[in-house]
């Protein structure tokens, strides 16, 4: 009786051991194979200055005064014209404003403290540091702007600025009053920093390397690296985040790959240069509008992205660098073997 207990005592082990292997091999498997291994990769702890926090808790009759001791700290917004006249009417200006108080206010309870996208921008930028080991970590600032949805985000050399009225959630009363389009507010929320960071970066090194985008395969393509990128930076991120897809959009593309580019191939438009077709398959939008209203935006950015992933994942040697580098879209598309 005591042996047999033994023998049931070993085989649970066993049991549990082959489980937690078993797991951890689907684990293995699941792991995208755009993921880097960021394990050895350190950077100093990111702070987030928050520049609002100063400005709107200055007292603006006597705004010079107080504004001075914090020059240094919050150059990049005072600088030296926090000395003129002229200046110095604007910012009083700005911080009696009654919207930009309202917004400032809201912010506050929507960014009580950034601590969850400090932590989420370092990991990014731990990965960035893997695919660009020279990168520079930029010194980050938040602002209120006006909710300038436009420039969300703004890369100024080593300086990043953000401007959080644009994240205050999707159904926050302004952005419908001010006539945003729903599939952009949709996507105005905490959710979305880091990815449109991300997609500054892209942009960035892009423009390092940019050359003449002619056709619709070129701007397929282009798009299609940048959300490599994204890819790259923030691998755990939803592919719906990346692109600006609901689910059902995603779904849609999803089961609609194959036949947008049929499309695009039947009606000679892969080497079209004309610039609304262009649009049509990749700027951001409802909807593509030569499909139904149910269809997905972004078709051929889609598309671009799938097929620069499969460039690379069948090109494994190549590093993020030399992507950003290439510019034939056409030797992209034929290594790729694409065929959805």
């Amino acid at each position: 009786m005591f042996k047999q207990k033994i023998k049931t005592v070993y085989f649970f082990i066993a049991f549990v051991a082959l489980f937690f292997l078993f797991n951890a091999c689907n684990s293995c498997r699941k792991r995208p194979f755009y993921e880097a291994d960021i394990s050895g990769i350190e950077i100093d702890s990111l702070r987030i200055f928050r520049y609002e926090e100063v400005l709107f808790n200055v007292n603006p009759f006597v705004l010079y005064e107080e504004l001075v001791p914090h020059k240094e700290e919050f150059y990049f917004f005072l600088g030296e014209g926090i000395h003129d006249d002229e200046n110095q009417q604007m910012l009083f200006d700005y911080v009696t404003d009654p919207l930009l108080i309202e917004l400032y206010n809201d912010s506050r309870e929507v960014w009580a403290d950034t601590d969850e996208l400090e932590r989420s921008l370092e990991n990014m930028f731990r990965y960035y540091r893997h695919h660009f080991p020279e990168g520079e970590i930029p010194a980050i600032y938040t602002y209120i702007s006006g909710i300038d949805y436009n420039l969300p985000v703004i890369l100024e050399g080593d300086t990043l600025i953000i401007a959080i009225d644009n994240y205050l959630g999707s159904d926050y009363h302004y952005y419908e009053k001010l006539g945003i389009p729903r599939y952009i507010s949709q996507w105005m929320k905490p959710a979305s920093v880091t990815a449109d960071i991300v997609r500054i970066y892209a942009h960035k090194h892009l423009q390092d390397n940019s050359h003449r985008q002619e056709n619709l395969l070129d701007n397929m393509i282009t798009e299609g690296r940048k959300l490599y990128f994204l890819d790259c930076m923030i691998p755990h991120a939803h592919d719906s985040l990346k692109i600006f897809y609901t689910g059902s959009q995603l779904s849609w593309m999803e089961n609609n790959e194959a036949f947008v580019w049929t499309y695009i191939i039947d009606n000679d438009l892969l080497y079209s240069t004309d610039h609304n077709a262009i649009n049509k398959f990749t700027g951001r939008a409802p909807f593509t509008s030569v499909f139904s209203r149910h269809s997905a935006p972004q078709t051929g950015s889609w598309i671009g992205w799938q097929i620069v992933r499969e460039y690379m994942r069948r090109n494994p040697e190549l590093s993020l660098q030399d992507l950003m580098a290439e510019t034939d879209a056409r030797e992209i598309l034929r290594e790729s073997r694409y065929r959805p």
